[in-house]
C-alpha cells in the first residue's frame, strides 16, 4: 500500500537532506525503494500461489521491470546522496587506522544505550511498545541475508569464503527449521503476530526502511563493494551485544511469555560474525588491496552507524508519541479555520494506509466518527466528529472509518497548537 495520493505530494527533484531523513519524503522514497529492490528476490507465499498467480506475474512482469529499471538509479540518487554529505573519509588511512576507527566505533555502540530499547522500558504501554520494535526487525528478519547474496558471486579470493561462512550460518547451513528468519517468525508467533514477509508493510517507519533498503543500494552496485563490507562488518560487530540488551528488555516486559530463541542465537552467533567480518574479511580486503579501497571501507562503517541511529531515534520517536496520544489530542480552540485543509473521506471498507508529515499536522474529524491507528497492536484512538489529533512532524499513522464512513482533514498545525493533557485519573 503506497498511498498514491501521499506520493504525488512528493517534490523528487530535490534530494533529501538528512534533517529530513526520517520524514514523510523519505518514508515515501524508502517504500519506493523496498518495492524495487525485492523484486530481484524471490518472495512466494507459504500456503502456495493459488489464485495469486494473477499477483506474481504482475509484480515479476515486464512492465514493472521496465519502470524500475528506468528509476531506480534515480530514486536512489534521491534517498541516498545525503551520505555524500554527512560523512567526509578524505586523508590518508591505513589499515592500522581502519582497525583503530572500527573499533572505536563499535566500542562506543557497546557502551551505549539502545535508544528503542529504553523507551521501551519506560513506556506506559510496554508491550505495546516492544512489538512496535519487533514490527521494525521483521523489516529485515523475515527476508534476512537477501542483501547480502549479491555479494557472494565472482571470484574475490578467501574474504569470499569468509563471507559465505556467515551467509550460509544466516540460512542455517541448509536446515529450514534452524534458518534466521524461521526462529524469527517463532518469536512473531510467541507475540500473537502475524508471520508472512510484510505483514505490518504499514507500520514500517522511515528510519527502518532506509537502513534495510542501505544493504541493498550498496550491494546492488558492485562499485561500492567495500563500502558494503564496512557496513556488513560493524553491524556483525555490533548486533550481538544489542541483542543482548534486546533479551534484558523483552524478559523484563513479557517475562517467559515470549521465545527470544532469535535473540539469544544472535548474541551468539553474531559475536563469531564479527570476528570473521572484521579479521578475515574487513582487515584481509585492507591488507590485500591497499589503501585505495580503505577509504571505502571507512565510509561503510560510517554509514551504518549513522542509519542505525536514524533508525533507534525514529522508532523511539514513534513509541513515545504513540504511548501518550491522548496528550496530542486538539479541542475547541486549538483547531482553527483552514482553507489549504485537505479533505479525505472513507468508507468502512476504504483500503487502510499509513503516512506521515513533513511538518505537524491538525487531523480534524469533520463528519462521522473516526479511529486513529499508530501501530501493529496499538489500540485505535477514537475521534469523534469536531475532535482533531495533533500528529509529529514524521510520525506514522493511518485513519479507519469507525461506522459505516466518516470524512477528515488534515491540516498544517501552528507549533504553538494547544493540546490537551490529561487528568491524572
Amino acid at each position: 500500500m503506497l498511498v498514491p495520493d501521499a506520493v504525488a505530494e512528493v517534490d523528487f527533484t530535490r534530494p533529501l537532506s538528512a534533517a529530513e531523513a526520517t520524514g514523510h519524503r523519505a518514508l515515501v522514497a524508502h517504500r519506493l525503494l523496498g518495492t524495487f529492490y525485492e523484486a530481484d528476490t524471490v518472495l512466494l507465499p507459504e500456503q502456495g500461489l493459488g489464485a495469486l498467480r494473477g499477483d506474481f506475474d504482475h509484480f515479476y512482469g515486464d512492465g514493472l521491470r521496465r519502470l524500475r529499471e528506468a528509476s531506480l538509479s534515480d530514486l536512489e540518487h534521491f534517498a541516498f546522496a545525503l551520505l555524500d554529505d554527512e560523512i567526509d573519509v578524505t586523508g590518508a588511512w591505513s589499515v592500522e587506522d581502519l582497525a583503530t576507527y572500527f573499533e572505536h566505533a563499535a566500542g562506543e555502540a557497546d557502551a551505549g544505550e539502545v535508544e528503542s530499547l529504553t523507551t521501551i522500558a519506560a513506556a506506559r504501554r510496554p508491550a505495546v511498545a516492544a512489538d512496535t520494535y519487533l514490527v521494525q526487525l521483521a523489516l529485515d528478519g523475515l527476508t534476512e541475508a537477501s542483501a547480502m547474496s549479491r555479494n557472494l558471486g565472482g571470484a574475490f579470493g578467501p574474504e569470499q569464503s569468509a563471507l559465505f561462512k556467515v551467509f550460509i550460518d544466516e540460512f542455517g547451513y541448509g536446515v529450514h527449521e534452524a534458518k534466521h528468519t524461521t526462529i524469527f517468525r517463532k518469536m512473531l508467533r510467541s507475540r500473537a503476530l502475524q508471520t508472512h514477509v510484510h505483514a505490518y508493510w504499514n507500520f514500517y517507519l522511515a528510519g527502518p526502511l532506509a537502513t534495510n533498503n542501505y544493504y541493498y543500494f550498496v550491494s546492488r552496485d558492485h562499485a561500492s563493494f567495500f563500502r558494503y563490507i564496512g557496513a556488513v562488518s560493524y553491524a556483525e560487530r555490533v548486533f550481538a551485544p544489542s541483542f543482548v540488551k534486546m533479551i534484558e528488555t523483552y524478559r523484563g516486559v513479557f517475562g517467559d511469555d515470549v521465545d527470544l530463541h532469535y535473540c539469544e542465537e544472535h548474541a551468539h552467533i553474531d559475536a563469531h560474525h564479527g570476528r570473521i567480518t572484521r579479521d578475515e574479511i574487513l582487515l584481509a580486503l585492507a591488507e590485500r588491496h591497499g589503501a585505495g579501497v580503505i577509504p571505502e571501507l571507512v565510509r561503510g562503517i560510517a554509514e551504518a552507524r549513522l542509519l542505525g541511529g536514524w533508525f533507534e531515534q525514529d522508532t523511539a520517536a514513534q513509541i513515545r508519541w504513540a504511548d501518550d496520544l491522548d496528550t496530542y489530542r486538539v479541542t475547541g480552540s486549538g483547531i482553527q479555520p483552514a482553507e489549504a485543509a485537505r479533505r479525505v473521506e472513507l468508507a468502512a471498507g476504504s483500503p487502510f494506509g499509513t503516512r506521515s508529515h513533513d511538518r505537524a499536522v491538525l487531523v480534524v474529524v469533520e463528519d462521522g466518527a473516526a479511529e486513529l491507528i499508530t501501530g501493529p497492536t496499538a489500540a485505535s484512538a477514537p475521534m469523534a466528529r469536531g475532535e482533531a489529533m495533533l500528529v509529529p512532524a514524521g510520525r506514522l499513522y493511518g485513519v479507519r472509518a469507525a461506522g459505516s464512513a466518516c470524512a477528515y482533514s488534515v491540516r498544517a498545525a501552528d507549533p504553538d497548537t494547544p493540546a490537551v493533557t490529561p487528568s491524572a485519573s
